[in-house]
Protein backbone atom coordinates (compact mmCIF):
# COMPACT_ATOMS: atom_id res chain seq x y z
CA UNK A 1 0.00 0.00 0.00
CA UNK A 2 2.82 2.36 0.97
CA UNK A 3 4.31 1.54 -2.95
CA UNK A 4 1.36 2.48 -4.22
CA UNK A 5 0.58 5.63 -2.52
CA UNK A 6 4.15 6.78 -3.12
CA UNK A 7 3.30 6.00 -7.18
CA UNK A 8 0.10 8.49 -6.51
CA UNK A 9 2.11 11.21 -5.37
CA UNK A 10 4.88 10.94 -7.96
CA UNK A 11 2.19 10.41 -10.52
CA UNK A 12 0.58 13.70 -9.45
CA UNK A 13 3.40 15.62 -9.08
CA UNK A 14 4.77 15.27 -12.61
CA UNK A 15 1.34 15.26 -14.24
CA UNK A 16 1.30 19.22 -12.31
CA UNK A 17 5.03 19.78 -13.29
CA UNK A 18 4.07 19.05 -17.26
CA UNK A 19 0.75 20.15 -17.85
CA UNK A 20 -1.04 17.19 -18.72
CA UNK A 21 -4.68 17.09 -19.89
CA UNK A 22 -6.77 15.65 -17.75
CA UNK A 23 -7.46 12.20 -19.95
CA UNK A 24 -3.78 11.68 -19.33
CA UNK A 25 -4.06 12.48 -15.25
CA UNK A 26 -7.11 10.07 -15.37
CA UNK A 27 -5.20 7.23 -17.27
CA UNK A 28 -1.74 7.94 -14.92
CA UNK A 29 -3.87 7.62 -11.79
CA UNK A 30 -5.89 4.93 -12.99
CA UNK A 31 -3.16 2.72 -13.74
CA UNK A 32 -1.18 3.61 -10.67
CA UNK A 33 -4.56 2.42 -8.65
CA UNK A 34 -5.00 -0.65 -11.04
CA UNK A 35 -1.01 -1.59 -10.64
CA UNK A 36 -1.97 -2.09 -6.71
CA UNK A 37 -5.18 -4.88 -7.62
CA UNK A 38 -3.39 -6.46 -10.40
CA UNK A 39 -5.71 -5.04 -12.84
CA UNK A 40 -4.98 -2.52 -16.47
CA UNK A 41 -7.03 -0.13 -16.99
CA UNK A 42 -7.54 2.30 -20.44
CA UNK A 43 -10.19 5.03 -21.71
CA UNK A 44 -10.00 5.21 -25.12
CA UNK A 45 -12.35 3.05 -27.38
CA UNK A 46 -9.38 1.57 -29.37
CA UNK A 47 -7.15 0.38 -26.25
CA UNK A 48 -10.31 -0.46 -24.69
CA UNK A 49 -10.42 -3.39 -27.95
CA UNK A 50 -6.60 -4.05 -28.18
CA UNK A 51 -7.26 -4.87 -24.16
CA UNK A 52 -10.62 -6.85 -24.71
CA UNK A 53 -8.65 -8.67 -26.66
CA UNK A 54 -5.26 -9.32 -24.45
CA UNK A 55 -8.00 -10.18 -21.86
CA UNK A 56 -7.82 -14.01 -22.19
CA UNK A 57 -8.04 -15.39 -18.78
CA UNK A 58 -9.35 -12.43 -16.93
CA UNK A 59 -12.35 -10.39 -15.90
CA UNK A 60 -12.78 -7.46 -18.88
CA UNK A 61 -15.38 -4.62 -17.80
CA UNK A 62 -16.36 -1.39 -19.69
CA UNK A 63 -18.01 1.52 -18.75
CA UNK A 64 -19.05 5.34 -19.40
CA UNK A 65 -17.11 8.10 -17.46
CA UNK A 66 -19.03 11.27 -16.37
CA UNK A 67 -17.87 12.88 -19.48
CA UNK A 68 -18.78 10.24 -21.45
CA UNK A 69 -15.54 8.71 -22.23
CA UNK A 70 -15.21 5.19 -22.87
CA UNK A 71 -13.49 3.34 -19.69
CA UNK A 72 -12.26 -0.23 -19.50
CA UNK A 73 -10.26 -2.75 -17.32
CA UNK A 74 -8.98 -6.42 -17.21
CA UNK A 75 -8.49 -7.77 -13.89
CA UNK A 76 -6.35 -10.34 -14.00
CA UNK A 77 -7.63 -13.66 -11.95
Amino acid sequence: MLVLKRRLLIAIVVLLANGCTKNNIRQVLGSAVADGADTQVRYDPQACRLLQQRCVQGDFQTWQTSDKKVGCSCKKL
